[in-house]
């Protein structure tokens, strides 16, 4: 791919021409690209392990009068979809956390997209980052609950750098090695949700909430200092949009699934609403797990941890050897693949009574896992036809999935505790024939250069 022209922007926002031909123009996209992302999301993922533990503090600690308030509408949630009463408080509280910081990054990706559009990327991918630093920076401070959520809501309207580094990788790739650029963010996922929960179960062993804060705030740093001295801009000022545009096509979901900010949005509808239905039962799977293995298996702490880490390490050497090898053509009917094999991942694990079946089950699971989402990813990307779309583009479609994830917990959840592991989970195997069948009308265009 050619080398992108010089910009020489102001306060430090681009880097020259000259710096970028000596690494070579799109390898060094990806290495700042990917490695930034790596260690942000290292820091994202280190407070998952410790989030039963923040929230019992804050129940005995709690000064701001917030956390009544959120038990008790996580008792009446509980109550709704059936939760036992001994996991309605902790458990829910985190739901509706993970639920809030989901929605506020389904609000903010496609306006940070259509900012990154408009002013470029690495303007609109380090606004992101402060955000995030300033999101640990309050947990860091959070002396009341308040504090603590007002810290999550930061971090999910800042959360947008995921779907701008996937609008990076998209500008900077040659269409025959976009799959390959799409499978190393999915890999940067892969390990950094093996790493960060690692570490932040050491950290809620020995009881310690600050020095992770601390290391979540130094990682973010880090991901900042990464982008801002080594990413070079991928979109010149000449291939910018004017950003002007109606608010009500980024935050109005029906304008949002019908991509109606992009010029090719008629193509790009199939491809989110398969993403949508995609992740949000998908996203059950990941809340429910947890209490399957507790109730079924009786696994303690110490062995979801080694499930994790068996699905984390099996997803990035499945993106590594598999699904970054993938040719330009291969995305439709891998993504197919893909989905089909989480079938029978959801039917293995939801009647899992042992061992073996479990692991079977999550195996499967890790394989669709680490094709799915970047193929499904590049194949969106090919269907943008502007260089100057592409940040919009890759942010409506990861609001699409941030959307799913603020729902699709809570439904499964209610499956799964009104009716049983095995009812919820076949029903979320039969739904994945929805995003299949839709898959089959997918026609991808000629892909060419932007």
């Amino acid at each position: 791919m050619e080398s992108r022209p010089a910009v020489n922007g102001q306060h430090g926002l681009h880097t020259t021409h000259s710096v970028t031909n000596i690494v070579g123009g799109e390898k060094r996209v990806l290495i700042a690209t990917v490695g930034s992302l790596l260690v942000d999301l290292i820091s994202f993922t280190l407070i998952l392990p410790l989030f039963p533990s923040i929230i019992q503090k804050y129940r005995e600690e709690d000064k701001s009068g917030l956390y009544p308030i959120l038990a008790k509408a996580s008792g009446q949630l509980g109550i709704l979809i059936g939760a036992p009463s001994n996991q309605s408080e902790t458990v829910l509280i985190g739901g509706i956390l993970g639920s809030t910081f989901c929605f506020l990054q389904f609000l903010s990706a496609p306006i940070l997209g259509a900012i990154a559009d408009a002013k470029g990327r690495r303007v609109s991918l380090l606004t992101c980052l402060i955000g995030i630093i300033g999101s640990h920076v309050m947990w860091l401070y959070a002396d009341t609950f308040l504090w603590f959520v007002l810290s999550r809501m930061l971090g999910g309207l800042s959360r947008a750098n995921v779907s701008i580094s996937n609008t990076i990788i998209a500008d900077d790739t040659k269409p025959e090695t976009r799959p390959r650029g799409m499978a190393l963010i999915g890999g940067a996922f892969s390990i950094g949700f093996t790493v960060g929960p690692a570490l932040g179960a050491y950290y809620a062993k020995v009881g310690d909430f600050t020095t992770p804060a601390l290391l979540s705030t130094g990682l973010s740093l880090i991901s900042l200092l990464l982008v801002f001295f080594f990413l070079p801009e991928t979109l010149p000022p000449e291939k910018r949009s004017d950003g002007r545009m109606a608010l009500s096509l980024y935050l109005w979901p029906p304008y949002l699934f019908q991509f109606k900010a992009v010029s090719t949005g008629k193509r790009l509808f199939p491809l989110g609403l398969i993403y949508f239905i995609y992740i949000f039962f998908y996203s059950g799977l990941e809340f429910t797990l947890t209490f399957l293995t507790h109730e079924k298996l009786l696994y303690s702490p110490k062995d979801q941890g080694k499930m994790f880490a068996f699905v984390g390490i099996t997803m990035t050497l499945i993106q590594g050897l598999l699904t970054r090898r993938l040719k330009t053509g291969l995305e439709k009917p891998s993504a197919t693949f893909g989905i089909f094999i989480m079938i029978p991942a959801f039917i293995l694990i939801g009647f899992s009574s042992e061992a073996f079946m479990l692991y079977s089950g999550l195996f499967c699971y890790s394989l669709g896992s680490g094709i799915v989402g970047p193929c499904l990813t590049s194949l969106a990307a090919s269907e943008v036809n502007s260089t100057n779309e592409n940040g919009v583009a890759m942010g409506i479609f990861r609001s699409l999935g941030a959307l799913a994830r603020s729902f699709g917990p809570l439904v499964s959840a209610g499956l799964f505790w009104c009716y049983g592991p095995e009812v919820a989970y076949g029903i979320g195997a039969i739904a994945f024939l929805i995003p299949l069948f839709l898959l089959r009308s997918v026609r991808p265009q000629k892909i060419k250069e932007k």
